[in-house]
């Protein structure tokens, strides 16, 4: 999507899809876990990508968010499993969305006090949440799926499924 495209209808998207993650019970991982060894002849899941952000890249998408961002209350549940807050505490950042290939939808949210940044991916009635640091690198993820709570992943499932992420965001920076 390009910039100021539909923003109503997109962030209206990303609510319905974090209140349906809240009404939910637990999630599945958005890929299978990296260690698991896979049985001869069955498919194998794709290689994790190794790219990272340019600091040109991630101050690309921090004018995004600061110039095109919407002020955004991020789910008590998720920030609490990330360990951001405690005591259904509710946290207010700047976050700026992106539409992926078959109505998948990226967003970066720029964390208050310089906790960093929330990447979230939402997908096929699925989200998953990254807690990065302020050069992008993962502390922790939280994953949902529609009609389930969302719940912590493994740190190995969720660094698997966080580099595709990655990729995606240095494919969309570059090219736009």
């Amino acid at each position: 999507m390009k910039h100021g495209q539909r923003p109503r209808i997109l962030f209206s998207l990303i609510a319905a899809m974090v209140a349906a993650v809240i009404a939910a019970e637990r999630g599945f991982a958005q890929a299978p876990p990296a260690a698991v060894q896979t049985p001869p002849g069955a498919v194998q899941a794709p290689v994790a990508p190794t790219l990272t952000l340019s600091a040109a890249q991630l101050k690309k998408i921090d004018g995004w968010i600061a110039d095109q961002g919407r002020e955004i209350a991020v789910t008590p549940i998720i920030t609490e499993i990330l360990g951001l807050t405690k005591d259904d505490q509710t946290i207010t950042c700047r976050a700026f969305a992106a539409e992926g290939e078959g109505g998948e939808v990226h967003q970066i949210y720029a964390l208050p006090d310089g906790k960093g940044y929330l990447e979230a991916h939402f997908y096929k009635n699925k989200l998953d949440v990254y807690w990065v640091d302020k050069d992008f690198a993962l502390k922790a993820a939280v994953e949902g799926v529609h009609g389930r709570l969302p719940a912590a992943i493994s740190f190995a499932d969720a660094q698997y499924g966080f580099s595709f992420e990655v990729a995606w965001w240095v494919k969309y920076t570059d090219s736009h």
